[in-house]
């Protein structure tokens, strides 16, 4: 029987639809992300488009990858609105959550850039958990996509949505944490002879 699942900080799985790679040059135009409880139970949501910041580079092969429209852009809610919503929604002038994400280094450094824009302080702390590591860990460190991950272990698509993968991201960091439960933990002689092997 699984033991039930309990962890120190509640987690804010997060995703971004930008119009290129870098935060400096493209901008973020989708926010999403799921709040997990200590027990890794979602629990609030949030999902905004964003409009573009004037001068925002737009890659083509960007937009074709997230379906987001011209017309969509042009009624999306203003960087300042959403960033306001976006913290309110999730408390963070309170015990921020630990940050998670898919290759979360990408999404964190374009809602951190969102953070810049508005002047607001970044809420979060220094440490991230990166669910693709997890998933690589659990396969023996074979390299794996979001969409084949999606694919193989919830039999579902990927949707190329912030949202949708925030909370297909969240399924599989339940899906990871359970098979760690599954494993016997580590000992302290355990950790003494990796420690000491390691020399």
């Amino acid at each position: 029987m699984t033991a039930p699942m309990h962890v120190q900080h509640k987690v804010l799985v997060i995703d971004v639809e930008t119009t290129g790679l870098d935060p400096a040059r493209h901008a973020c135009i989708e926010i999403g992300a799921v709040l997990l409880d200590e027990a890794l139970q979602p629990v609030q949501e949030f999902s905004s488009l964003i409009a573009p910041w004037r001068g925002a580079q737009i890659m083509e092969q960007a937009m074709k990858v997230n379906q987001i429209s011209d017309e969509q852009l042009r009624s999306a809610p203003a960087i300042e609105e959403v960033m306001k919503q976006f913290h309110e929604t999730f408390q963070l002038d309170e015990k921020p959550p630990l940050i998670a994400g898919w290759n979360v280094w990408f999404d964190a450094s374009f809602i951190k850039d969102l953070y810049q824009r508005v002047h607001r302080p970044w809420p979060f702390g220094y440490r991230l958990l990166d669910v693709q590591s997890v998933v690589s860990f659990h396969m023996l460190f074979s390299g794996v996509s979001q969409e084949a991950a999606i694919d193989k272990f919830l039999n579902e698509r990927q949707q190329h949505r912030a949202l949708a993968d925030a909370s297909h991201t969240a399924r599989l960091l339940q899906l990871a944490t359970q098979r760690c439960l599954l494993d016997p933990p580590l000992s302290d002689s355990n950790l003494l002879s990796l420690s000491s092997g390691a020399k």
